[in-house]
């Protein structure tokens, strides 16, 4: 079992520290009290119910899986390990939306929630910036003029690694991206740009102009701000950085490697378009030019990325996409609603060279909540896109047509934690995570205060972007 610690709280004084020799997002964003209680009910995540068995790794299974085409395909029987593995990454894309707070004053992130205990290790956090000139200017102003940061940067998902004793165990370091969710109204905004840009024009490496993805996602990922040190290089270079240093780190030791990338809704585009854009870059080839690490995806309720072409390269690269996804979700069905990967075939050819046509990539998982005995037949839009639903579908599933049992006995509490999902019988209020206090403590002198806590490594110094970056010929 894996507790996550929520840690809610910031400092602004550290604001005023350059980006320089930073180990923590504590001298970046926030202090995090070293014990946060959640009341009233403690979220318990059974992350690893089992101890992770040496397998085959997930890009394995899902190429065992996919066809001749690798087109999409529904699975149609959820073994022990691919289930633990699909929730293990859910909860990694689900500690993104756990740890991040939408009010300016708490842009924070998490130092413990749970990862010690799941067998991996954060390396490096992971910022965005928003300043495309399609969004309109009132969604950029700051909700309080006396902010420490720049309000069109948000903290976007972090970078981990399996330790030591999980990579025994898996039998390869596991690289992990994991990229978090639509939260603020800036990102909504870029959501709604939902017309096909070519990747080139964001300066990604592509030889064909015809590869396009959505406007938006294409943003956030590469968006900088040079007016904020937090956003001096975009997060498609804070990600690369970070994969070329771990990379090399391990290359040099002679380990086994994969690179798994997860996310939910807008974190599950980010992933497929990182996921390419590592592959494109290189950065997965050993020094022998020929064996290629693995790179797995696993999108959690997400929508369309890009064209045909888009898709197609994807798979020439090698990436396996894994989509989970509630049949009753309406995110998962755009962009694209006219055109799209089930429009007849001569449609399509003309379509692909709009700006308009997009396809789904990979495999995919499609789960029904009215299966559940625990949920409500009637959700709301919001609901059913819930990613504490999805995983309990997950962990309910047992092939199509098959009963729905809990396979691993996970909370069913955790399906309200952020929604009111559950039946009423079951007496689980909704929405019941929150944070005591907003992570204040009382000091000896009954004050209260935020209080201090040990700093982790977390983020590199902006010469090491840099000079990784360098390395890349990216700059």
């Amino acid at each position: 079992m894996a507790t996550f610690k929520l840690n809610l709280s910031f400092n602004t004084q550290l604001h005023k520290q350059p980006l320089i020799n930073t180990s923590s997002p504590n001298k970046l964003y926030s202090r995090f009290p070293k014990t946060i209680r959640l009341s009233p009910v403690t979220c318990v995540a059974s992350t690893t119910s089992k101890p992770i068995s040496k397998t085959s790794s997930l890009h394995e299974k899902l190429s065992k899986k996919a066809g001749r085409d690798n087109s999409s395909c529904l699975l149609d029987q959820m073994d022990s390990l691919l289930r633990s593995e699909l929730i293990r990454y859910g909860e990694m894309a689900q500690a993104c939306y756990d740890a991040f707070e939408s009010n300016p004053y708490s842009k924070t992130f998490f130092q413990d929630l749970g990862m010690n205990d799941s067998g991996y290790m954060i390396t490096s956090y992971i910022y965005s910036s928003n300043t495309s000139n399609l969004i309109p200017k009132f969604f950029t102003k700051t909700v309080h003029s006396d902010g420490p940061w720049n309000p069109m940067v948000n903290w976007m998902g972090y970078v981990a690694v399996s330790d030591d004793e999980t990579t025994a165990q898996l039998g390869r370091r596991d690289i992990t991206i994991a990229w978090r969710g639509t939260v603020t109204k800036l990102e909504w905004m870029e959501d709604l740009m939902n017309f096909l840009k070519p990747v080139s024009a964001q300066n990604l490496i592509s030889q064909d102009p015809s590869i396009k993805v959505m406007a938006g996602f294409l943003h956030i990922y590469t968006d900088k701000d040079q007016r904020c040190p937090y956003s001096k290089f975009s997060a498609r270079e804070q990600l690369l950085a970070e994969v070329a240093r771990l990379t090399k780190i391990y290359k040099q030791k002679g380990e086994e490697m994969s690179i798994t990338i997860t996310g939910h809704s807008l974190g599950s585009a980010l992933s497929i378009l990182s996921a390419y854009d590592i592959a494109e870059s290189e950065l997965d080839v050993l020094d022998d030019n020929i064996n290629k690490i693995p790179i797995s995806v696993l999108s959690f309720s997400g929508p369309r990325v890009g064209n045909t072409r888009f898709r197609k390269r994807v798979e020439e690269l090698g990436i396996k996409v894994l989509r989970v996804f509630n049949i009753h979700d309406r995110v998962p069905n755009v962009p694209g609603i006219l055109f799209h990967e089930y429009t007849p075939a001569m449609i399509q050819r003309i379509a692909d060279w709009t700006t308009m046509f997009y396809s789904h990539i990979g495999q995919e998982l499609a789960l029904d909540h009215t299966r559940s005995s625990f949920v409500k037949k009637k959700l709301d839009m919001v609901s059913t896109h819930n990613l504490e639903l999805l995983l309990h579908l997950i962990d309910g599933y047992h092939g199509k047509g098959g009963k729905f049992w809990l396979a691993t006995g996970r909370d069913k509490a955790l399906v309200n934690k952020h929604g009111d999902i559950l039946k009423h019988e079951y007496l689980i209020p909704p929405n019941w995570s929150q944070v005591e206090n907003k992570g204040l403590r009382r000091n000896q002198n009954g004050e209260w205060m935020l209080p201090e806590e040990e700093s982790i490594e977390d983020h590199l110094r902006p010469e090491d972007v840099d000079r990784h970056l360098k390395n890349l010929g990216l700059v």
